[in-house]
């Protein structure tokens, strides 16, 4: 594959680098406005080039996003900012063992979770169904309280048994939830933080 070392803002680069041939372009210096400025240089020689950049400040980024979208409707832009995708990580961490993993969805995240149903009115005494919250969470899976787990065991996405007895990934909509149930949630943080604390967060924009 062919190596080209070169300033990608400089004239005439990315025509060497074969541009009006590529499929795909990633831009990923540390720079907000460079990675702009190749974006742009290549989308006017190659308007259908799908592109992925690397920016810092979420809202520059959605701003960005929203802008190459209208601009060139039939390409696929992508702009991520790096402090947002890592954010729900860190999040994720400060949580502790309630958070299996996290999945970036457009601008936003979904964490993955096990939440005890004892002690939650939005679960306890409710059927699948019924403990939906739309933007907020939705239960995935529905198994028994397990023993605590040992200092030696994995409790993430990579080391959770899908397979171990009793645990049901495809439950009823009617089933009804027990304080003996463990379920597993994709949630926004937003509803996590709730469905743990009981506190309702204040409403957001829409898309936030």
């Amino acid at each position: 594959m062919p190596l080209l070392l070169e300033d990608a803002s400089a004239p005439g680069v990315l025509d060497r680098a074969r541009i009006r041939q590529s499929k795909s372009l990633l831009v990923l210096t540390r720079d907000d406005g460079e990675n702009l400025d190749i974006v742009m240089a290549a989308r006017e020689a190659n308007p259908q080039v799908r592109v992925v950049m690397r920016l810092y400040d979420d809202d520059f980024a959605a701003t960005v996003s929203r802008t190459l979208r209208a601009s060139y409707p039939d390409a696929t832009t992508r702009s991520r900012s790096v402090s947002a995708l890592a954010a729900p990580s860190f999040a994720a961490a400060m949580m502790g063992r309630h958070v299996l993993g996290v999945m970036p969805v457009e601008r936003g995240s979904l964490l993955f979770t096990t939440v005890d149903v004892a002690g939650h009115p939005e679960l306890e005494g409710r059927s699948i169904h019924q403990a939906f919250r739309q933007h907020q969470w939705r239960v995935l899976a529905v198994g028994a309280v397990a023993p605590p787990p040992s200092s030696t065991s994995t409790d993430t996405l990579g080391g959770l048994h899908l397979d171990r007895p009793g645990f049901d990934w495809r439950p009823p909509h009617g089933r009804i939830l027990h304080a003996g149930d463990r379920v597993v949630l994709a949630s926004t943080r937003r509803g996590l933080d709730f469905l743990l604390t009981g506190v309702q967060p204040h409403p957001t924009q829409p898309g936030t």
